[in-house]
């Protein structure tokens, strides 16, 4: 009798592990294919989240001002809030209005100038033997105009249709993004809270703690990267102007937009400046480079600091990693959004998980 008892709880044993290995097994099928959809849907619409992360940025800095306005003012932060913006457009209009006619004269002459530079690079490589067999491997500018033209074999009112469409793309997706700009600023509670609405009740008030880290942290972001770009704008051009070079104008703005790019910007803003050197004399190749090493000297070693002391430190090696996935992921889009994207993700691995599920406060304690 007993022997059939323990058969028959060995059996019952059996059979409640074969459910307990069925019900991981179907959880773990179900996790798997939760992911591979998620990462389908991510590849999908990555351009579109960065879009998104993009808007909410500039929408926490221009809500930043809009605070900081209104603790200075008697007036309410949503009326603050739709000051700074109002005043954020005015402003770029006007100087769009100043310099915009200058700056297309210039980008169009640059756009002239950097392809002959590149010839003459060509011509120079050529009157050396290992010069000329690697630029027999590089395919020159006629070459390259070859296969864009033999490429572009559509009709022309194709060609044209698809400039339309192009500008049409581009403008519906600067107004789409004004907009949502405009709705996160007038109601940013209403959207943080219906993100809260899908955590636990437990869990709200950490994650709306998160949130505000979060926000707070690309606030001075934000702030940090456009100062540094005035900085970066000005230093330049004048330096430039100062050495005698022509373009300063629209080489200081590209100077500007990559101090926006931490790691790569400065490398990239750098190539036209050389190769517009280069037309002038090898000497002011060199006196250009000094420029813009001394400028960047400026910005990382005296200014940032100052900036950044109350922000939140991530180290090169991390910010160079988040802009080679997202570069492969998003191209230029996540390039340029890969430094506060690393910034907000730090901050919520360090607080939702780090610090709540792992219970070590160390890092915030030295924060």
């Amino acid at each position: 009798m007993p022997d059939k008892n323990e058969s028959a709880e060995q059996q019952q044993a059996e059979r409640l592990s074969w459910k307990a290995y069925k019900r991981r097994l179907f959880l773990a099928v179900g996790l798997i294919a939760f992911l591979i959809l998620f990462a389908s849907f991510v590849d999908a619409t990555l351009n579109v989240l960065m879009l998104l992360f993009l808007c909410v940025l500039l929408a926490t800095g221009i809500r930043g001002a809009g605070d900081w306005l209104a603790e200075r003012t008697r007036l309410s932060r949503k009326a603050a809030a739709i000051l700074a913006l109002v005043a954020l457009l005015v402003l770029s209009v006007v100087a769009g209005l100043i310099i915009g006619p200058q700056a297309a004269d210039q980008f169009s002459e640059l756009g002239t100038a950097l392809p002959e530079a590149l010839r003459r690079i060509e011509n120079e490589l050529r009157r050396y033997s290992w010069g000329q067999a690697l630029a027999e491997q590089i395919p020159t500018l006629d070459q390259i105009g070859q296969q864009l033209a033999s490429s572009l074999n559509a009709t022309t009112f194709a060609r044209i249709t698809g400039v339309f469409s192009t500008v049409l793309g581009v403008l519906s997706t600067v107004i789409v993004a004004l907009f949502l700009i405009i709705f996160f600023i007038l109601e940013p509670d209403t959207y943080i809270g219906n993100i809260l609405h899908l955590v636990p009740l437990e869990q709200r008030e950490r994650v709306h703690d998160t949130l505000r880290a979060t926000a707070t942290t690309l606030r001075k972001w934000l702030l940090t990267r456009v100062l540094s770009m005035l900085l970066v704008g000005a230093l330049t051009s004048g330096g430039l102007a100062a050495l005698g070079m022509p373009l300063t104008l629209s080489l200081g703005i590209i100077a500007a937009i990559g101090a926006f790019i931490p790691t790569f910007g400065p490398i990239l803003a750098l190539i036209p400046a050389v190769l517009v050197a280069l037309l002038q004399s090898p000497q002011d190749t060199l006196w250009v480079v000094a420029l813009y090493t001394a400028v960047q000297m400026i910005d990382n070693y005296l200014v940032a600091p100052i900036l950044e002391r109350s922000m939140l430190y991530l180290p090169p090696a991390y910010i160079i990693t988040a802009q080679l996935v997202l570069g492969v992921l998003a191209g230029p889009f996540g390039l340029v959004l890969a430094a506060p994207i690393a910034a907000a993700l730090v901050i919520v691995v360090r607080k939702l998980y780090v610090e709540d599920v792992l219970g070590d406060r160390s890092l915030s304690a030295r924060a």
